[in-house]
């Protein structure tokens, strides 16, 4: 029997080609994964700006309850696009914030590629506020009122629903059915 003396030893390792195959796997998998990552952001950010805004609307509401005051959410600005604030406005409300109002809190812009359209019914206020008993209603008759303020990002939309006593909640159009404008049928 013979030994084999001046053998190599045995490699371990990957060779250079099952690297290569290995990058090249790694590389299409990432391709493939990249639209479907820039989606789901684009998507967190509507949803992000929607739930903000629904946020608002439920601390304006609770802020009219706790303090038997009238307390609204208005653009900054006359924009949504710039944020919204929520302030008492004690015994009359317009939607203006002004010196003799109280800032309950103040919202940051959003992004200027999310659009934001608000509707009120029965009257085009721009703003919503709530009476000291926390319904949704107008400045001038005091009525109750309905309001939706639709999200878009592209194809994307998100919708918060106002409704006549002042709730509100957040849907997509295009996986609910009942996510339409039909919040703004008369109360």
């Amino acid at each position: 029997m013979q030994k084999r003396r001046n053998q190599p030893p045995c490699a371990s390792g990957f060779t250079l080609i099952e690297l290569v195959i290995t990058m090249t796997i790694a590389a299409i998998l990432l391709a493939m994964a990249t639209p479907n990552l820039s989606d789901f952001l684009r998507r967190q950010r509507l949803i992000s700006a929607a739930d903000g805004f629904a946020s608002a609307i439920a601390q304006a509401r609770s802020g009219a309850a706790a303090t038997n005051s009238y307390v609204t959410i208005a653009p900054i600005g006359a924009a949504w696009n710039n944020g919204w604030q929520v302030f008492s406005e004690h015994s009359t409300p317009d939607g203006a914030f002004t010196t003799s109002d109280t800032l309950i809190s103040q919202y940051d812009p959003i992004p200027s590629d999310i659009a934001i359209t608000f509707n009120t019914n029965p009257d085009a206020t721009g703003y919503v506020a709530f009476s000291p008993v926390g319904y949704s209603i107008t400045a001038a008759t005091r009525s109750q009122l309905t309001a939706t303020a639709t999200f878009t990002l592209g194809t994307l939309q998100r919708v918060v629903e106002i409704n006549a006593l002042g709730r509100s909640r957040v849907c997509d159009p295009s996986r609910d059915t009942t996510c339409t404008a039909s919040a703004l049928a008369p109360p």
